[in-house]
């Protein structure tokens, strides 16, 4: 039976998961300063170091992260201002000051109907204060899964979805040693540094019975030599590809074109900061953005939307079916699992990418707006009020529609919470929001936006 959402979030914010095997102190180490594409890095996911910087730091004990420090908290307070238009644009406060505390008490559930069934957790791929954010928030997820009687899923942007059962056999079972673990999984070179402490502590729940409904963790995104292949050929080539064998973990080909919204996103903020050629590493880095030509992006060519759109419905069909019960929960009559899906920003700020693909695959998260074809029938397209000012007709059409009509960020769907962590000037955006003039992109962002100090890693050297 479900307990009072104050109850459990009281109660989980009391406690701290039993797991002596995992120390945030002891798995992290610094981050390489943050720019928007790192060397060797992805700027659709927001920069991924190398870790080999990383790696010959010398480990050091760090300090607990502080509020107002290290880290600021900042929570909705209506629908998204939008539209693309920058940080620094100003308008009436759609955020406001709020902690870490807050945002576990709306993962709990208190002050809402129900809680989330998802929790997205956005990141820039090197920002060590956002990975040490993460380790804590999925402690507390797990304490209010062990209150509330709910399955713990960790879905992990990082693992693709063909090494699925490498990663039970190893979270779950317990049977193969680490090191075959990390042979065959294909992990980002920032594994050791940035997503070891989640998996392991998900490992060590699985054995330690702490959570009884039980712990999984879920590779979601898209094996990278099929993005790859969309990248240079569109879907139609990995239509034709799998066609002999269908891929069940991939999303029905074709997808649904992209919404105007995201067309436009993708077209101001990924295109405009793709490094030229001469700026870009040779090293292809550890996040699968394989296949991507500058020209192709800068361009923004359908097959790039395509793959972008390949890695948002992969994951969010991944998302979907971890959210189904299974035949012992539902004759338990269980509550539904959590998930916390830990992403690039990109994939799931302004309720773009991911939360919009979700209602594909779970129709419990389309929007009670949702346009209809006929009274007594929803439509298969995902609607939110903002598209009625744009033209049907495909990604050509809505494409000519950004020259001359405002895009705004979009809501999550129901029962989905968004969380992103951005590196920037902690004091200076506490500043300015006490001044009065809060940055747009606090409340557009996401339902709860974490400023990450910048300079984290170079005060902690």
């Amino acid at each position: 039976m479900w307990r009072s959402a104050a109850t459990v979030a009281t109660a989980a914010l009391k406690k701290t998961v039993p797991i002596a095997a995992v120390s945030i102190a002891a798995v992290v180490v610094p981050r390489t300063r943050f720019s928007t594409a790192c060397e060797g890095g992805c700027p659709a996911h927001g920069g991924t170091s190398t870790a080999t910087a990383a790696v010959r730091r010398k480990r050091k004990q760090l300090d607990a992260l502080k509020e107002h420090v290290d880290f600021a908290v900042f929570r909705r307070l209506s629908s998204p201002s939008g539209p693309f238009e920058g940080a620094e644009k100003v308008a009436t406060p759609a955020a406001r000051s709020a902690n870490l505390k807050e945002a576990i008490r709306a993962i709990a559930g208190e002050g809402s109907d129900a809680a989330p069934s998802v929790v997205l957790l956005g990141e820039v791929h090197d920002d060590t204060v956002a990975h040490r954010l993460q380790l804590e928030i999925l402690q507390q997820c797990a304490n209010i899964c062990q209150l509330q009687g709910r399955r713990l899923v960790l879905s992990l942007e990082m693992f693709e979805v063909d090494v699925q059962k490498v990663m039970d056999e190893y979270v779950i079972h317990g049977s193969i040693r680490e090191q075959d673990f990390l042979q065959d999984t294909r992990p980002w070179s920032n594994y050791v540094e940035h997503y070891r402490p989640l998996v392991e502590t998900c490992k060590a729940l699985v054995h330690s019975n702490h959570l009884p409904a039980g712990v999984q963790v879920v590779a979601a995104n898209a094996p990278r030599r099929y993005v790859s292949l969309v990248s240079r050929g569109g879907t139609k080539a990995l239509a034709k590809l799998v066609a002999a064998k269908p891929e069940d973990h991939l999303p029905p080909l074709p997808m649904p074109p992209p919404s105007p919204a995201f067309l436009q996103k993708f077209k101001e903020e990924l295109s405009m900061q793709v490094p030229a050629p001469a700026q870009s590493s040779a090293n292809s880095g550890s996040c699968p953005y394989i296949g991507f030509s500058y020209e192709a992006i800068r361009q923004v060519r359908p097959e790039m939307l395509e793959a972008q759109s390949l890695w948002d419905h992969t994951m969010a069909l991944s998302i979907a079916r971890a959210l189904e019960r299974t035949e012992e929960e539902e004759k338990a009559n269980a509550p539904p699992p959590l998930v916390l899906h830990v992403c690039g920003a990109f994939h799931c700020a302004h309720g773009l990418g991911i939360p919009e693909a979700l209602p594909h695959y779970a129709p419990a998260f389309r929007s009670k707006d949702a346009k209809t074809t006929d009274k007594n029938e929803e439509s298969n397209d995902v609607w939110l009020p903002i598209d009625d000012a744009f033209p049907s007709g495909g990604a050509a059409k809505q494409s000519e529609a950004l020259v001359t009509e405002p895009v705004k960020p979009k809501k999550c769907p129901p029962g989905v919470l968004s969380i992103v962590c951005w590196p920037a000037s902690v004091g200076m955006t506490l500043k300015v929001v006490e001044g009065g003039r809060v940055p747009s992109s606090l409340g557009d962002m996401a339902d709860f936006v974490i400023v990450t100090d910048e300079m984290y890693d170079e005060r902690n050297e």
